[in-house]
Protein backbone atom coordinates (compact mmCIF):
# COMPACT_ATOMS: atom_id res chain seq x y z
CA UNK A 1 0.00 0.00 0.00
CA UNK A 2 1.04 3.57 -0.57
CA UNK A 3 2.01 5.41 2.58
CA UNK A 4 0.19 8.71 2.93
CA UNK A 5 1.35 11.18 5.55
CA UNK A 6 -1.14 11.42 8.42
CA UNK A 7 -2.50 14.87 9.03
CA UNK A 8 -2.63 15.93 12.68
CA UNK A 9 -6.26 16.36 13.72
CA UNK A 10 -7.10 19.64 15.38
CA UNK A 11 -9.11 20.40 18.49
CA UNK A 12 -10.81 23.56 19.74
CA UNK A 13 -8.83 25.79 22.07
CA UNK A 14 -10.41 27.62 25.01
CA UNK A 15 -10.23 30.80 22.92
CA UNK A 16 -12.04 29.07 20.03
CA UNK A 17 -14.79 27.94 22.41
CA UNK A 18 -15.18 31.44 23.85
CA UNK A 19 -15.37 32.96 20.37
CA UNK A 20 -18.00 30.41 19.28
CA UNK A 21 -20.10 31.10 22.36
CA UNK A 22 -19.85 34.86 21.81
CA UNK A 23 -20.91 34.43 18.18
CA UNK A 24 -23.90 32.20 19.01
CA UNK A 25 -27.04 34.30 18.64
CA UNK A 26 -29.55 32.21 20.59
CA UNK A 27 -29.54 30.68 24.06
CA UNK A 28 -30.31 27.34 22.37
CA UNK A 29 -27.17 27.61 20.24
CA UNK A 30 -24.95 28.42 23.22
CA UNK A 31 -26.49 25.50 25.11
CA UNK A 32 -25.84 23.14 22.20
CA UNK A 33 -22.18 24.20 22.05
CA UNK A 34 -21.80 23.64 25.80
CA UNK A 35 -23.61 20.29 25.57
CA UNK A 36 -21.45 18.97 22.71
CA UNK A 37 -18.23 20.14 24.38
CA UNK A 38 -19.18 18.81 27.82
CA UNK A 39 -20.56 15.38 26.85
CA UNK A 40 -18.61 14.28 23.77
CA UNK A 41 -21.92 13.21 22.18
CA UNK A 42 -22.38 12.83 18.47
CA UNK A 43 -24.77 15.40 16.99
CA UNK A 44 -27.12 12.60 15.93
CA UNK A 45 -27.21 11.31 19.52
CA UNK A 46 -27.95 14.77 20.90
CA UNK A 47 -30.78 15.49 18.47
CA UNK A 48 -32.55 12.23 19.45
CA UNK A 49 -32.75 13.26 23.11
CA UNK A 50 -35.97 14.30 24.82
CA UNK A 51 -36.36 16.67 27.76
CA UNK A 52 -37.26 13.73 30.03
CA UNK A 53 -33.99 11.95 29.18
CA UNK A 54 -31.91 14.61 30.92
CA UNK A 55 -31.21 14.36 34.64
CA UNK A 56 -30.22 17.90 35.63
CA UNK A 57 -29.70 16.98 39.29
CA UNK A 58 -27.13 14.25 38.59
CA UNK A 59 -25.91 15.99 35.41
CA UNK A 60 -26.25 12.94 33.20
CA UNK A 61 -28.18 11.65 30.22
CA UNK A 62 -28.57 8.25 28.59
CA UNK A 63 -27.87 8.39 24.85
CA UNK A 64 -28.32 5.82 22.13
CA UNK A 65 -25.26 5.66 19.92
CA UNK A 66 -24.31 3.77 16.81
CA UNK A 67 -25.93 0.37 16.60
CA UNK A 68 -28.49 1.62 19.16
CA UNK A 69 -25.94 1.01 21.94
CA UNK A 70 -26.98 2.74 25.14
CA UNK A 71 -24.53 4.64 27.32
CA UNK A 72 -24.61 7.32 30.00
CA UNK A 73 -22.81 10.58 29.41
CA UNK A 74 -22.23 13.31 31.94
CA UNK A 75 -22.10 17.08 31.70
CA UNK A 76 -20.68 19.87 33.81
CA UNK A 77 -22.47 22.40 36.04
CA UNK A 78 -22.34 25.17 33.44
CA UNK A 79 -24.06 22.94 30.89
CA UNK A 80 -26.67 21.95 33.49
CA UNK A 81 -27.37 25.63 34.21
CA UNK A 82 -27.57 26.44 30.47
CA UNK A 83 -29.96 23.51 29.86
CA UNK A 84 -32.15 24.52 32.78
CA UNK A 85 -32.34 28.13 31.56
CA UNK A 86 -33.02 27.10 27.97
CA UNK A 87 -35.79 24.66 28.95
CA UNK A 88 -37.45 27.25 31.23
CA UNK A 89 -37.64 29.76 28.35
CA UNK A 90 -39.31 27.33 25.97
CA UNK A 91 -43.05 27.81 25.47
CA UNK A 92 -43.69 24.75 23.28
CA UNK A 93 -44.77 21.29 24.37
CA UNK A 94 -42.49 19.32 22.04
CA UNK A 95 -40.75 16.54 23.99
CA UNK A 96 -37.45 17.09 22.10
CA UNK A 97 -34.54 18.47 24.09
CA UNK A 98 -33.61 20.90 21.30
CA UNK A 99 -36.12 22.41 18.90
CA UNK A 100 -36.03 24.69 15.89
CA UNK A 101 -38.60 26.50 13.79
CA UNK A 102 -40.26 24.44 11.08
CA UNK A 103 -39.59 26.08 7.70
CA UNK A 104 -43.21 25.98 6.53
CA UNK A 105 -44.89 27.02 9.78
CA UNK A 106 -44.44 28.86 13.03
CA UNK A 107 -44.28 25.61 14.96
CA UNK A 108 -41.28 24.42 16.97
CA UNK A 109 -40.14 20.92 16.00
CA UNK A 110 -37.26 18.62 16.95
CA UNK A 111 -33.96 20.02 15.76
CA UNK A 112 -32.29 17.64 13.30
CA UNK A 113 -28.56 17.00 12.89
CA UNK A 114 -28.55 19.03 9.67
CA UNK A 115 -30.08 21.98 11.55
CA UNK A 116 -27.22 21.85 14.05
CA UNK A 117 -24.70 21.81 11.19
CA UNK A 118 -26.38 24.85 9.58
CA UNK A 119 -26.30 26.69 12.92
CA UNK A 120 -22.60 25.87 13.38
CA UNK A 121 -21.84 27.02 9.80
CA UNK A 122 -23.37 30.39 10.68
CA UNK A 123 -21.09 30.65 13.70
CA UNK A 124 -18.16 29.59 11.50
CA UNK A 125 -18.87 32.49 9.13
CA UNK A 126 -19.06 34.98 12.01
CA UNK A 127 -15.87 33.77 13.72
CA UNK A 128 -13.65 32.46 10.94
CA UNK A 129 -13.06 29.30 13.01
CA UNK A 130 -13.32 26.07 11.02
CA UNK A 131 -16.19 24.34 12.83
CA UNK A 132 -17.04 20.69 12.42
CA UNK A 133 -19.46 18.99 14.84
CA UNK A 134 -17.24 15.93 15.32
CA UNK A 135 -14.38 18.17 16.40
CA UNK A 136 -16.26 18.66 19.70
CA UNK A 137 -15.85 14.89 20.36
CA UNK A 138 -12.15 15.03 19.55
CA UNK A 139 -11.72 18.05 21.84
CA UNK A 140 -13.66 16.31 24.62
CA UNK A 141 -11.52 13.15 24.34
CA UNK A 142 -8.27 15.11 24.22
CA UNK A 143 -9.21 17.28 27.22
CA UNK A 144 -10.21 14.23 29.27
CA UNK A 145 -6.91 12.47 28.47
CA UNK A 146 -4.89 15.64 29.12
CA UNK A 147 -6.58 16.00 32.52
CA UNK A 148 -5.53 12.46 33.51
CA UNK A 149 -8.68 10.44 32.80
CA UNK A 150 -7.92 6.78 32.05
CA UNK A 151 -8.18 6.05 28.34
CA UNK A 152 -10.59 3.17 29.13
CA UNK A 153 -12.96 5.68 30.74
CA UNK A 154 -12.69 8.03 27.76
CA UNK A 155 -13.43 5.05 25.52
CA UNK A 156 -16.56 4.24 27.52
CA UNK A 157 -17.78 7.86 27.53
CA UNK A 158 -17.42 8.10 23.75
CA UNK A 159 -19.18 4.77 23.23
CA UNK A 160 -16.27 3.09 21.49
CA UNK A 161 -15.76 -0.66 21.61
CA UNK A 162 -12.02 -0.37 20.99
CA UNK A 163 -9.41 1.76 22.71
CA UNK A 164 -7.67 1.99 19.33
CA UNK A 165 -10.64 3.99 18.03
CA UNK A 166 -10.50 6.28 21.05
CA UNK A 167 -6.79 6.83 20.55
CA UNK A 168 -7.48 8.27 17.08
CA UNK A 169 -9.56 10.95 18.83
CA UNK A 170 -6.97 11.97 21.41
CA UNK A 171 -4.78 14.79 20.19
CA UNK A 172 -1.59 15.43 22.13
CA UNK A 173 0.53 18.39 21.29
CA UNK A 174 4.29 18.42 21.73
CA UNK A 175 4.05 20.33 25.00
CA UNK A 176 1.77 17.64 26.52
CA UNK A 177 4.16 14.89 25.48
CA UNK A 178 7.18 16.80 26.79
CA UNK A 179 5.49 17.49 30.15
CA UNK A 180 4.49 13.82 30.53
CA UNK A 181 7.99 12.70 29.72
CA UNK A 182 9.48 15.07 32.31
CA UNK A 183 6.97 14.00 34.93
CA UNK A 184 7.52 10.23 34.51
CA UNK A 185 11.07 9.88 33.19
Amino acid sequence: TIKVPKKQKQIYSEVDMARMLNAAKKARDKTIIHFLASTGCRVSEMTQLNRDDVDLVNKEVVVHGKGNKERTVYFDSVTAMMLQRYLKRRKDTDPALFVGRHICSDKDVRLQANGVRVMLKGIEKRTGIKIHPHKFRRTFASDCARNGMAIQTVCSLLGHESIDTTMTYVVQDREDIKNSYRRYA
